[in-house]
C-alpha cells in the first residue's frame, strides 16, 4: 500500500497506537500548523475564512512549539490561509528539518510557485506540496493553463536539482463535478504532478457541520482514472470518506496523534473544526505551558467529544475516521487488529 490517505493511516504508527490503547500518554505524530490565516483566494467554505480576523504567527512561537514537540512529532503539515504568503515559510521549513520532522508537507494554492524564495525552500526542505485546486475554473486566481505551467516549471526544477520534493494535487469531488475529473487529471499528468488525491466536496463548513455533497459515481470514475493514469501519476482516494456506514467513537482519539494549531495560536480538536471557537481545546498564545498536551482541561475536552455529540461527524474527515478505527481496536474487532498488526505502509506516513 502506498496511499497518501486512509481511514486507518494512524495504524502506520502501531507502537504509539498500542501505547495509547494501554492508557499511556502519547505525543502527536503530526503537527498541522497555520503560519497565517491570510490567503490570496476566497474559496467558498474554506476553514481559514471562518477566522474572525486574520492572524500571523511569529518566529518565537514556532520555535517554542517545535521545541515542545522535538524528538516526538515527525510529521509537519503547513497550511493556512496560504502558507507561502508568510515570511516565516523558508525559516520554518529549515527549522522543521533540524527539529526532527521527517515528512514535511505544504498545502498551497500554487499562486506563489514562481517565487524563487518559495521554490528554493520547498526544493531543499519539503517532502511534498499539496496543491489545492478547489476552484477548477479559476485556479489560484489565474486560468487553469497558468497553474499547469507553474506545476511544469516546478517539476523541471525538481528534476534538475534531483530534489525529493513531490508535487501533489488535491481535488474536490461531487456528482456534479464528475465530468471534470478526467480532463483535469489528464492536464495534471501532462504537467508533471507526482500524485493526485480526490476527496468529497462538503457543504455547511460555515455552520460547523460539514457534510458531503452527493458523490454518486465518483468512486467508479476514480477507479477508471487509476487504471488509465496509474503508470504516469499516482491517483489516490480514501474510500472510507465515501462510505455511508455509521461511525462510532467515545472520545476524539485523533487529537492525541494529530495536533492542529491555527494562526490564532489555538489548538483545535480537529482540522474539520479549525477556527470554530467551540472546538478550541487549548490557547497556546496566552499563558504558554510546555506541558500543554497534558493539561487536564484539554484532555477532558477531548474525552467529551463522541459520535453522539459531534456536529462535524458527517464530514468523515481523517480525524473522524481515525477515531472510528481506534474505537474498533478498543472493541477488539478482528479486522481492525489485522490492519494494525500488518503494519501498513503509506506515502508520507508521518503526515496523518
Amino acid at each position: 500500500m502506498n496511499d497518501v490517505a486512509s481511514g486507518f493511516k494512524i495504524a502506520a504508527h502501531a507502537e504509539r497506537l498500542r501505547a495509547y490503547l494501554r492508557g499511556e500518554a502519547v505525543f502527536p505524530v503530526s503537527l498541522e500548523l497555520d503560519l497565517t490565516s491570510r490567503c490570496s483566494r476566497t474559496c467558498a467554505d474554506c476553514p481559514s475564512m471562518r477566522a474572525a480576523v486574520h492572524w500571523e504567527l511569529d518566529r518565537s512561537f514556532v520555535e517554542r512549539l517545535f521545541d515542545a514537540l522535538a524528538g516526538q512529532a515527525t510529521g509537519l503539515l503547513l497550511t493556512g490561509g496560504e502558507p507561502t504568503l508568510s515570511s516565516l515559510l523558508p525559516g520554518t521549513l529549515a527549522a522543521a528539518r533540524t527539529s526532527g520532522f521527517r515528512d514535511i508537507a505544504v498545502v498551497t494554492n500554487g499562486g506563489r510557485l514562481d517565487d524563487p524564495t518559495v521554490t528554493s525552500a520547498l526544493l531543499e526542505h519539503a517532502s511534498t506540496i499539496r496543491l489545492s485546486l478547489y476552484d477548477w475554473d479559476d485556479a489560484a486566481g489565474d486560468g487553469p493553463g497558468e497553474i499547469m505551467e507553474r506545476i511544469a516549471r516546478l517539476r523541471r526544477l525538481i528534476d534538475k536539482a534531483q530534489s525529493p520534493l513531490q508535487i501533489g494535487v488535491s481535488l474536490l469531488t461531487s456528482s456534479e463535478r464528475l465530468g471534470l475529473l478526467r480532463p483535469q487529471v489528464g492536464r495534471l499528468a501532462g504537467a508533471g504532478a507526482h500524485w493526485v488525491y480526490f476527496h468529497p466536496l462538503c457543504k455547511n463548513w460555515n455552520k460547523g457541520r460539514p457534510s458531503p455533497e452527493a458523490q454518486e459515481g465518483v468512486i467508479a470514475e476514480v477507479e477508471s482514472l487509476q487504471r488509465e493514469f496509474g503508470r504516469t501519476m499516482a491517483v489516490f482516494v480514501s474510500r472510507a470518506r465515501y462510505d455511508h456506514k455509521d461511525l462510532s467513537f467515545s472520545g476524539y482519539h485523533a487529537a492525541h496523534f494529530l495536533l492542529v494549531v491555527g494562526a490564532d495560536r489555538k489548538n483545535y480538536l480537529g482540522a474539520e473544526v479549525k477556527y470554530q471557537p467551540d472546538f478550541a481545546i487549548a490557547d497556546l498564545g496566552n499563558g504558554w505551558r510546555p506541558d500543554f498536551l497534558r493539561d487536564p482541561n484539554r484532555l477532558e475536552r477531548i474525552r467529551a467529544v463522541t459520535d453522539g455529540n459531534y456536529p462535524a461527524l458527517a464530514s468523515r474527515h481523517r480525524g473522524v475516521l481515525y477515531n472510528d478505527f481506534v474505537e474498533r481496536l478498543k472493541r477488539c474487532e478482528d479486522r481492525a487488529w489485522e490492519i494494525l498488526n500488518a503494519s501498513p505502509q503509506f506515502r508520507f506516513p508521518h503526515i496523518l
